[in-house]
């Protein structure tokens, strides 16, 4: 497949990839901090937007693999892939059950301070209620297109691409977390929104986790290959 694909057309779906989790790791910068002062109601940063690079990351992983292997002989990618595949797993693990902990922790403290009035109910307006919702519709809508545009370009490359279930499973996967986080964004007033926001990142989370698991049975079984 590799003799056959259209090069041009894979490059532009790699940097499209790549530039699709700049975007989700820049919303980090770009959206208002939780470090402002309560006092300035400022509209609080979204968690699942930035929490998609730690899905996004993975599919840009294995896009970057294969574009590797157009440039290092396939005997001896076969003896590193394994490991390195084993390495990126671990890590993406390791960040993906990090960040469950403080989402889930930080979704408790919020429905807690909303379910106790006064004081309680009154600190979670305070901070949580001006969720930019706007910015991150846009931020949204600009993903999807991205993601879209890297299908149809790994699709002109190769329709090989479309026979391989597992890279197509996590594409599809990453296009089903940009609308679930629209989704629960969307689904209650504005002042719940940091409350589904949340539960939307524990999602990407939880999807991120699965997949990550997968690639490293599949690295474990490619070492003991290589070893055996």
């Amino acid at each position: 497949m590799l003799d056959s694909m259209r090069k041009p057309a894979f490059v532009v779906a790699l940097i499209v990839i790549f530039l699709t989790v700049l975007v989700e790791l820049g919303s980090m910068a770009v959206l208002p901090t939780s470090n402002t002062s309560a006092l300035q109601a400022p509209p609080t940063p979204g968690k699942a937007i930035p929490a998609l690079p730690l899905l996004d990351g993975l599919v840009f992983y294995v896009t970057l693999i294969m574009g590797i292997a157009l440039l290092v002989p396939e005997r001896l990618q076969s003896k590193i892939e394994g490991i390195v595949r084993i390495i990126v797993s671990v890590l993406l693990l390791l960040a993906c059950i990090k960040v469950v902990f403080v989402d889930i922790g930080l979704l408790i403290l919020m429905v807690t301070l909303l379910m106790s009035p006064p004081f309680g109910t009154i600190a979670y307006f305070a901070v949580w209620s001006n969720f930019d919702t706007g910015g991150a519709r846009i931020a949204l809508s600009l993903l999807m297109t991205l993601k879209i545009i890297f299908a149809v370009c790994l699709v002109v490359a190769h329709q090989g691409f479309l026979k391989m279930k597992g890279f197509v499973l996590i594409i599809i996967t990453s296009i089903v977390a940009n609308l679930v986080i629209a989704f629960l964004q969307g689904l209650v007033p504005g002042f719940l929104v940091s409350i589904t926001d949340d539960i939307a990142a524990i999602i990407v989370c939880i999807l991120a986790i699965i997949w990550a698991v997968v690639y490293l049975i599949a690295g474990i079984v490619s070492v003991v290959k290589v070893i055996v």
